[in-house]
Formats: structure tokens, sequence, C-alpha cells
């Protein structure tokens, strides 16, 4: 929580004020051609007394109010503030504004006009922003601001407090048919006790039985039954799927006019929309988001959707990079997994190595191209005698026509 009244004065114009400088200005050219030395004096005196005035009577108001974990990108956010006036005078004309905004996020209104706030007095206000791009930002606290007594100039305090905004790519729940998502593998013994923080889900209680183990005797259900109760957990099947997601950028696919690479833009949020689609039908134990490799093994089930999401806001095109590396990781991890899920920009040798280790591995894995067929970039080819290849147009994904794969 951010709640602060110290910090650097913050002035600029009001666009009356501007105005009222623009006329200044026309003024002063006059006077040197024809008389007009009064006019002059008059404007700029009001111009003095405004700032004079306005600077004496600055409000000294405490800004509390903290930024959400995540917002979801081109979707609007309003933030709420609570604005409490210290001064023994109150403050009139109060407007709180974001004073610098990362490029990629705009205040899409007006800020909130708060005519008066007595001494001691609290209000709530808020302020509405729309992020254009995924990302990991700095958002300083927003300046309130006022613009008492004359409207000509705006006195605020500008503090260095800053706090990370994370925007997550669009995401939408899409229809994948069971068959795509996995094979069961056994997870019980060594397998679920090597998934640190992974624990089995509750079911609930049975009447027990010989051969039970002691330890899951349910004592409340015991007492309240009456007879011996055994615990029930969903552990005897697991579903454990991996994401691999292509950030090398062909070269020859073009950019849009805000610098972003739609087809990398697409595969992002393709992957985030799939990991929301299969989170509660599978256990997401990994995510290759091109050369960088992230394990979940030691995160509990609940929190691996909100990682995976927090990854791939901050991914990055990255050209160029091996595989080769970490081949032999995955190699190993994919006997643990049962289903792979494919979504790739180009279909290279290094991805038809990845798809060939799955397959060794006895996974289900299905390849998600970014692209029209005929125009993707790679072994034609291969792509042509590969079976189990969907291809998917960047813009149905992005304005979010796709509802199945």
């Amino acid at each position: 929580m951010i709640s602060r009244t110290d910090g650097r004065l913050h002035l600029d114009l009001t666009e009356a004020g501007k105005t009222v400088l623009r006329g200044t200005g026309f003024v002063a050219l006059a006077a040197l051609i024809v008389p007009a030395f009064g006019v002059l004096s008059v404007l700029v005196s009001v111009l003095l007394m405004a700032l004079l005035a306005g600077f004496v009577l600055r409000p000294k108001i405490q800004v509390s109010g903290d930024l959400p974990d995540r917002v979801i990108v081109g979707q609007t956010t309003r933030l709420r503030y609570v604005l409490k006036n210290v001064a023994r005078l109150p403050a009139y004309n109060l407007c709180v504004r974001f004073g610098a905004l990362p490029e990629v996020i705009e205040q899409v209104e007006a800020g909130h006009v708060v005519w008066r706030l007595g001494p001691g007095e609290t209000t709530e206000v808020t302020v509405a922003i729309r992020p254009k791009r995924r990302g990991h930002y700095q958002i300083k606290q927003p300046i309130c601001q006022s613009s008492f007594p004359f409207n000509l100039f705006r006195f605020g305090v500008w503090r260095d407090a800053e706090q990370t905004l994370i925007v997550l790519p669009a995401f939408s729940l899409l229809r994948i048919p069971l068959r795509h998502r996995s094979r069961h593998i056994h997870a019980g013994g060594a397998s679920l006790a090597g998934r640190m923080g992974v624990s089995p889900e509750y079911a609930g209680n049975r009447p027990f039985q010989p051969g039970d183990s002691p330890r899951r005797i349910d004592a409340r259900a015991w007492a309240r039954l009456s007879v011996p109760a055994t615990k029930e957990y969903h552990d005897d099947f697991d579903n454990y799927t991996a994401l691999v997601l292509d950030t090398g950028v062909p070269e020859a696919l073009s950019q849009s006019g805000s610098n972003q690479i739609k087809e990398l833009e697409a595969a992002v949020s393709l992957c985030a929309s799939v990991a929301f689609s299969i989170n509660h039908e599978c256990l997401i134990d990994l995510l290759l988001a091109g050369p960088d490799l992230h394990q979940f093994t030691a995160r509990p089930r609940t929190v691996r959707l909100d990682k995976i999401h927090e990854i791939l806001a901050g991914v990055e095109s990255a050209g160029g990079y091996s595989l080769q590396p970490i081949a032999p990781i995955l190699g190993n991890r994919f006997y643990e997994i049962s289903e792979v899920v494919f979504i790739l920009l180009s279909w290279d040798k290094a991805y038809r190595q990845l798809l060939e280790l799955a397959d060794r591995a006895g996974c289900h894995s299905t390849v998600l191209l970014i692209g029209e067929p005929g125009e993707m970039h790679g072994d034609q080819d291969h792509v042509n005698r590969t079976s189990n290849i969907q291809f998917l147009s960047p813009d149905e994904i992005l304005t979010g026509r796709i509802k199945r794969l």
C-alpha cells in the first residue's frame, strides 16, 4: 500500500492557462509594434498572481491505493484510490491522474474531479487505464492536483514510489476435446512423492477396510459416524502436461504499426488460453518458452496457472536460439508427461526432434502452427507429412474467434 504526502512539487498549465499564456505571448509581440504594455502588464500580473496564490493554497492530500496484481491486455481496469486532506484548510478542484505512464498504457478518461474536500475528510476516486501490450511495467502513483483558485495552474505532488503492474496476454476458454488432453499416468508412490508441493486432492471419506493405511484414518468422521473411517484422495491418476512455445520469429514476418509481431502475440495468447482451458483437467508440469525451460514440479497446483501467465506476460522474441542443451532434460521429463502441446511459429529441425522425443516417450502430442498452410517457414514437405498439425490464423486468435481446437 502506497500512502504518502511528501514528494516533489508538480506544476502544469490548465487549458485556460495555456490560452492565457498564448495570449500573453501574442500581446508581447504586438507590444513591439504598437503600444500595448498596459494590457501586457495586466496579463503578466494575472499569471503571477495565479501562480503565487496557487502555490500558497496548494493542497496537501494523502493518496492511498494499490495497483492490482495483474490486468489483461486490451481490457479497461479501474483503479481505486482514497484521498485524505491532511491540511488545516479545505482543498478545492482536486483531480487525480497519472503524470507519466508507459507508452503502451493509456488513461482512457479524464480524472474524476472532487470539488471540495474538507480538513481531515476522505473520498474515493477511480482512475481508468487500458494497457495495449502485455509485459511488466513500473507505474508511479497518480498525482492529485488542484487548479484552485484561478484555474490557470495545476499544483500537485510527484512521488517517486513505483509499483509493478503485470499485463497478462489476452486469453479465453477453449473447447479442447478430451482426446487432445492426455493419457493417464499413475502418480502414486514415488512419482507423487517426487512432486514437492503437490498434495493429493481430498475427495471425502468412507468406512475403513482391511489393508487401508492407518495414516489415512479420518478421526473426525470416526467420531461423527461411530465407525472407523478413512480419507479418500484423488491421487490414483494425474494428467501431466507440457507446453512448448516457439519464440523464434522468422525475419520474414512483418511487424505491425505498434512494433508488435502479430504472430508472436497470437502464439503467446494461444498458449495462455490453452493453459487456462486445461488447468482443471491436467497438471501443467513444465513450460518451454523459446530457450527458457520453466519447471513447476515444486509448485502447488493452485499457483501454477498464475505463474505460467506471469511468464507469458514477459515473453519476448528470441532469434537464433538452440534447444540442444535442454533436449536431454526434456527427453527424460517426457517420460513423466502425458500430453505435450506445441505452439510454433515455424516448423524447423529443433522442434521436429522434440516432437520425436515426445512420441518416443509415449506422449500424446498436439502441434499448433500459427499461420496459413503453404505460407509456413521451415520444412514444408515435412509439415505436409505430419498428420497431427493444426494451422491457426493469428488474426483469428487475436480477435478471439478461435473457440475450439
